[in-house]
């Protein structure tokens, strides 16, 4: 399976069709992909190579969509950047996965001299945003326009696609490596399961594109046959304006960004009845927000999956399990059709239903392991079996109930926070002598980022200053959101601090927002 067979069935069948939409840019299927392959030939003029790294910084639009299949047309991989990462952050990833190429629009042109500072091999940067070009930067349309369209390598299989970086328990972001078949088998195993995208119609990408979900939805619209209608980023505003303006069918969203469409005082203003697909995933919704959705979206059909970086899909609720309500709208769903899940205890054994233990997968959605990190792929693949650090448990039914994340790991917004990162950052304070990091139920954000901070003897520091000084070091969903002050941290006989007690806590004082 290679990621750009797409693109040639839909210029065999469909080729005066609108593919993209962004702003006032319409490109037909035939245009791009003209401007693909003439993208291709661009990057392998400046010394692109197959299995080299492209590295995106930049909001969601058609350009986007273009070096994606640029890339995999001459089997080079992409990586698209954090966006709210924070400027090391960022050029951790570009050094770690030795990106040559660097695209940035006019968000992020005014990082490119501190990001060559910090990356050396670092040889191109393509400005694709709407002005000149800054200084040190090529045109990306004068590249397009140069360049020789070049033929379609067809890398597939497990070619690296892709290298999307997420935070690690040890501190450090970890490269997930995604590969064609992953990524494809991810994507067709959801639209079989749930028919996420309809044929031949029109997907709204809000979500970022350097998130897995981004990419699966993104995907199976591609596949389904359609047009792709690009928001660089989501405000409640724009995507119900969208949604009218486009007739759009498909929309993937996390459930804060449903709480805020729904919230919207000019919801039911906008023509929405063309919406057929709401797919959200991150966390669960909760049942009195998805009843208010249905109502503001009553054509649309509800659609939930499960699955993190790693192994992008693994399970889907539908829109049966949606309508039915009560106690499968708190399941993760059933496991879609391309994996096995089963449920381990502390030694690997299976467990039986309703027994809680990890949960871990396996089939071709896996990921090839993590950029240049073998002890760290060695432990999360072992047998075949992907060990997701998801706590969790299955009914008679096959239906998957998340109980908790044996790794901490925090989800804000849909964002992942790995405390580790944040408690590192909080700890290079002066002030603080140490620190744990938890979620904390949120009635916006499903959890938000809470820190308990214990300080240096004679030492001062605010909520502020602390606040501050991490936003320096990490990206600003990753800073706590809420903080405690305390003399000293509950710990273990063997030293290590008891998370799950400072969490039971703070939710017995009533912390929970």
């Amino acid at each position: 399976m290679y990621l750009t067979q797409s693109l040639h069935r839909a210029l065999q069948q469909a080729p005066d069709r609108a593919m993209t939409v962004c702003d006032d840019r319409i490109h037909t299927v035939r245009e791009a992909v003209d401007r693909v392959s003439r993208l291709a030939g661009g990057l392998r003029g400046l010394g692109t190579a197959e299995g080299d790294r492209v590295a995106v910084l930049a909001m969601n639009s058609d350009r986007y969509h273009e070096t994606f299949f640029a890339s995999w047309w001459i089997a080079a991989a992409v990586n698209p950047v954090n966006l709210r990462w924070s400027t090391a952050e960022i050029a951790y990833s570009l050094d770690d996965s030795g990106s040559k190429v660097l695209l940035v629009d006019d968000a992020f042109a005014h990082l490119v001299p501190e990001l060559r500072k910090r990356c050396p091999r670092l040889t191109t940067v393509l400005y694709c945003g709407s002005g000149n070009a800054p200084e040190g930067t090529l045109d990306y349309e004068e590249l397009i326009a140069a360049s020789v369209p070049v033929e379609d390598v067809r890398a597939g299989g497990d070619t690296l696609a892709a290298l999307l970086y997420t935070g690690g328990t040890t501190g450090s972001p970890k490269g997930v490596m995604v590969s064609h078949r992953g990524l494809m088998t991810s994507t067709l195993g959801a639209q079989a399961t749930t028919s996420a995208a309809v044929a031949d119609g029109t997907l709204l990408v809000v979500t970022p594109m350097f998130h897995i979900a981004g990419l699966v939805g993104w995907m199976g619209q591609i596949i389904a046959g359609g047009t792709i209608v690009f928001l660089p980023s989501f405000t409640a505003e724009g995507v119900l304006r969208a949604i009218a303006d486009h007739r759009v069918t498909s929309l993937g969203l996390v459930p804060t960004m449903i709480q805020m469409l729904v919230d919207h005082p000019t919801a039911g203003t906008y023509d929405l009845s063309s919406l057929r697909r709401i797919g959200y995933g991150a966390s669960t919704i909760p049942e009195a927000l998805l009843t208010r959705a249905m109502t503001t979206f009553p054509q649309a059909e509800f659609r939930q999956l499960y699955g993190m970086t790693e192994t992008a899909v693994v399970t889907t609720l539908g829109p049966g399990e949606h309508r039915t309500g009560g106690r499968l709208l708190r399941s993760a769903g059933r496991v879609a059709p391309h994996c096995e899940v089963r449920i381990v205890g502390p030694d690997g054994t299976e467990l039986p239903p309703g027994r809680a233990g990890e949960l871990t997968c396996r089939g071709d959605n896996l990921m090839l392991g993590y950029w240049n990190k073998p002890a760290e792929t060695a432990a999360a693949l072992r047998g075949g079996w992907m060990y997701t650090g998801d706590g969790a448990y299955i009914d008679e039914d096959g239906y998957v109930f998340i109980t908790d994340r044996i790794k901490d790991m925090i989800i804000t917004g849909g964002e992942n926070v790995y405390p580790a990162e944040v408690e590192n950052a909080l700890a290079r304070h002066p002030a603080v002598a140490s620190c744990a990091v938890i979620g904390l139920p949120d009635g916006h954000w499903g959890e938000r980022v809470h820190a308990v901070v214990v300080l240096r003897p004679g030492a001062t520091a605010t909520e502020t200053e602390l606040r501050d000084h991490t936003r320096t070091m990490i990206a600003g969903y990753k800073v706590p959101r809420s903080m405690d002050f305390t003399d000293a941290l509950p710990v273990s006989g063997a030293g290590k601090i008891l998370k799950r007690e400072i969490r039971a806590g703070l939710l017995a004082r009533g912390a929970s927002g």
